[in-house]
């Protein structure tokens, strides 16, 4: 076992997740703690940035108290997290107003005007240049360190010190330094050059934002301070002050070094929450179908093609129980299990029986970028049951990447071999159906850290405990290896002319029902 003991930090959309790896990829320990947004508004999806904070502390006070080593043994740390979003912060990196996040979609019409999709940063940032944002109150009434909306802060853009991402604020909360790192710079339209990797200044101004108010660009890797005494302090458990911090990334692309995806021709399946089709690069993706961004760790470029995953697979317990998504335990805990559901899917051939689902739960972004689909089960009939809608949702997932192959093999890249990552790829009926819907082999690694090892990787790399980022590849461990059956294969590809046909007759409806929300 190494002497290295790596932080790996993930501030995911519905939870923060932390873990400590030696330099050789053995996990020594890991907690999670959920943390989940608000949606105030059809479209809207925000969370107090304190929250996160909160959150980081809590993960990081379990990871301490579950395990034998304490926060003074780490060496590196590295937090990643969701992206793109809006967490604007003062001087001394209070946050000011709701952090917004990346699925929410209320700038639908910012973005028309800036010509990017309301995923991109420079729509959220608009929409706050002309609405504000509801300024935050301490909430002692809830009994938690936490915070609530107040009354709407008109001027919040024009007052932040910094634009951060969700990660960039812990990591800014640890050691009072600001920054960005290329994969997440590249989600910031229109501010961003990706072919240069630098900031457009000229961008700024149309969008009501100043340039000194974008945090400089480091490499993912790069130590961009130390632990500071107040932080160490705030943390507990023996963390040193001085410790080195690296900038980190989107969880995307950390998720992609995790897995020990670097090449072209190489894939990773995040499936997280949000779920990512991420393919490395020699050059920058040009075809705006897809998400273009940077790799973390390596002199890569990333496309991706992302769709909702865990997060419509999470709506649907829930639907099934008649309750909304809660922290609440016993709520919780009356959800069926995700064995269950699959137990009662795997019964079924590909297909579900005539059945298709949507998955644009909160609108979709790759391909279509339409911030007006929502999500929609087609063909249901009366021998459907709940694994037929289980099934179905699973399929829809999987035909949401295959719509986005099928854009990369247009642009030249074919895919030869995917990973799967994340909570998602536990599922072994899900991960066949990945397979044989993309038609290519699929390697799924139990062992691996996902997120969280990405961000180790990237503390390690930055620290020198990591000489290469394909050294990323000896975190793997044991693996599990699907083939793709050529008939199912050919049967989800009839599926996807078919949901794309039943995409286009709805469009017009999605529309509609946009003025009824």
């Amino acid at each position: 076992m190494g002497s290295a003991r790596l932080l790996g930090i993930d501030i995911g959309t519905t939870g923060v997740r932390a873990a400590i790896f030696d330099e050789v990829g053995a996990l020594l320990a890991d907690a999670s703690v959920p943390c989940l947004f608000e949606a105030p508004e059809p479209g809207w999806a925000e969370v107090p940035a304190e929250r996160w904070w909160r959150a980081t502390q809590s993960v990081l006070a379990t990871l301490a108290e579950k395990s034998t080593l304490s926060l003074a043994d780490v060496t590196g740390i590295g937090v990643v997290g969701q992206a793109p979003t809006v967490v604007l912060v003062d001087d001394a990196g209070a946050a000011l107003g709701s952090a917004v996040l990346w699925l929410d979609t209320r700038a639908a019409t910012e973005a028309r005007e800036l010509d990017v999709h309301a995923y991109y940063l420079g729509p959220k940032l608009l929409w706050l240049a002309r609405h504000g944002a509801p300024a935050q109150t301490p909430d002692s009434a809830r009994g938690r360190a936490d915070v609530a909306w107040g009354i709407p802060d008109p001027d919040v853009l024009s007052r932040a010190r910094w634009l951060l991402q969700s990660h960039a604020f812990v990591a800014y909360r640890l050691t009072g330094e600001a920054a960005i790192d290329p994969s997440t710079a590249a989600l910031a339209l229109p501010f961003f050059d990706l072919a240069t990797r630098t900031w457009t200044p000229s961008a700024c101004a149309p969008v009501g934002v100043r340039p000194e108010q974008l945090p400089p660009i480091r490499a993912a890797h790069e130590v961009i301070g130390h632990v500071t005494a107040g932080a160490a302090e705030a943390i507990g458990h023996g963390l040193r002050a001085g410790t080195p911090v690296v900038a980190g990334g989107g969880d995307f692309a950390a998720a992609t070094l995790g897995a020990g995806v670097i090449e072209e021709g190489e894939a990773c399946l995040m499936l997280g929450t949000a779920g990512n089709l991420l393919v490395p690069r020699k050059t920058p993706g040009t075809d705006r179908r897809l998400i273009n961004a940077h790799h973390v760790g390596a002199d890569r470029w990333l496309s991706l093609g992302g769709t909702l995953s865990g997060g419509a697979q999470e709506w649907l317990r829930y639907a099934l129980t008649r309750a909304v998504a809660t922290e609440d335990t016993a709520v919780r805990s009356a959800l069926p299990a995700f064995e269950v559901l699959d137990a009662e899917a795997e019964e079924l051939s590909p297909g579900s029986e005539g059945l298709l689902f949507l998955p644009y739960l909160q609108g979709e972004r790759t391909p279509i970028w339409d911030t007006e689909a929502r999500g929609a089960y087609v063909g249901l009939g009366l021998h459907h049951a709940r694994g037929h809608l289980w099934r179905a949702l699973l399929e829809g997932i999987a035909l949401g990447f295959v719509d986005c192959q099928e854009v990369l093999e247009h642009d030249g890249v074919r895919l030869r071999d995917v990973v799967a990552a994340n909570g998602g790829g536990k599922s072994a009926l899900f991960r066949q159906i990945l397979c044989d819907a993309l038609g290519v082999p699929l390697t799924y690694t139990p062992a691996s850290g996902g997120t969280v090892a990405g961000a180790a990787i990237l503390a390690g790399l930055g620290t020198g405990a990591i000489h290469a980022p394909s050294d990323a590849r000896t975190w793997r461990g044991s693996a599990v290896r699907h083939e793709p059956n050529p008939k199912a294969h050919e049967r989800y590809r009839a599926l996807l002319a078919l949901r794309r046909q039943a995409y286009e007759g709805l469009k017009p409806v999605f529309a509609g029902l946009a003025g009824h929300r």
